[in-house]
């Protein structure tokens, strides 16, 4: 009895393990290799791998599984999983004993793989040795290397020209011509300030002496845009003198020698002639001066008519 149960239990433990095995497509490997590790299992009458995701544990001295599983499952019965493995230890590396939890109905069983040692040979330098160091080839300069950038460097330089145009029409001044009048003719000058004179009405508010100042300059500059005459420099016998010298009628002269004789009266010995003469003195001014404005000549055109035959 006593040895019946001792040969039921062993065909007991091997029957586990035959039921659970990993094997490697190789045992020797180089540096960096890349080794497949393969568990055969039985899945077979519903039987459900529990912890396939978690087999390997998260740290292996020497060992790192790159990816996997790839699970081959067409026959139950020998289930297949494969992962790919890197070693990185030279010397033995070994593959630890993993953990399969197999459910078989509403029993948890857990199976055990072997220890499987693999060798790894570090790799040798190549017997010919390293080849000599080589110097820097440098490239010889080509134009024709540049020339994929000159549609870029076109457009750039379309670019600031554009920019410049617009910076330069922006800050440009408008430049407003300047007119220029003609200077007005000395009889058009003279009856405008004589206007302004009468207008300002001086002898009204007691400036007499202002308003015969005044008169009598209109009157001399009068004359000196007229004639010519330095009347502004001279005295009024000397202005007479000159006055008669111009052959104007002898009306136009005593009255203008009249006029300059009170001015100075009024002027220098403080004489009052009456109110009624001081409007009056602008206008005889103003006559004096249209009697003697100078008339421009007529511009005369000469045309060609086109009905007349030209000879």
């Amino acid at each position: 009895m006593r040895w019946s149960f001792l040969v039921a239990f062993v065909l007991l433990t091997l029957h586990a393990f035959t039921q659970t095995v990993m094997t490697v497509d190789r045992t020797e490997v180089l540096l960096g290799d890349q080794v497949k590790a393969t568990i055969t299992t039985d899945l077979s009458n519903g039987k459900e791998w529990r912890n396939l995701a978690e087999v390997w544990p998260d740290s292996i001295p020497g060992i790192e599984v790159a990816s996997g599983p790839e699970v081959d499952s067409k026959n139950p019965a020998s289930t297949r999983a494969t992962w790919l493995i890197s070693v990185f230890d030279t010397g033995y590396v070994h593959i630890p004993v993993l953990e399969i939890v197999i459910r078989d109905g509403n029993n948890l069983d857990t199976f055990l793989t072997t220890d499987i040692p693999i060798q790894v040979k570090s790799i040798e330098p190549d017997s010919s040795g390293l080849a000599p160091i080589k110097d820097i080839v440098r490239q010889p300069f080509s134009l024709g290397y540049y020339k994929k950038y000159i549609p870029h460097a076109l457009v750039v330089i379309a670019l600031l020209v554009a920019a410049y145009l617009w910076w330069k029409k922006r800050n440009r001044k408008i430049e407003t011509p300047e007119i220029i009048l003609p200077e007005p003719l000395p009889h058009e000058w003279a009856l405008s300030s004589l206007d302004e004179l009468e207008n300002k009405r001086l002898w009204q508010s007691g400036e007499v002496k202002e308003h015969y100042s005044l008169l009598t300059a209109i009157l001399r500059e009068y004359l000196e845009r007229r004639y010519g005459i330095k009347a502004l420099e001279q005295t009024t016998d000397e202005i007479v003198g000159q006055l008669r010298a111009l052959q104007l009628s002898s009306s136009l002269q005593d009255d203008t020698a009249e006029l300059l004789s009170v001015s100075d009266l009024i002027k220098f010995a403080k004489a009052d002639p009456g109110i009624d003469l001081h409007a009056a003195a602008i206008m005889r001014v103003r006559n004096f001066v249209n009697e003697t404005k100078e008339i421009p000549p007529p511009v005369i055109t000469d045309k060609l008519s086109t009905d007349e035959p030209v000879e």
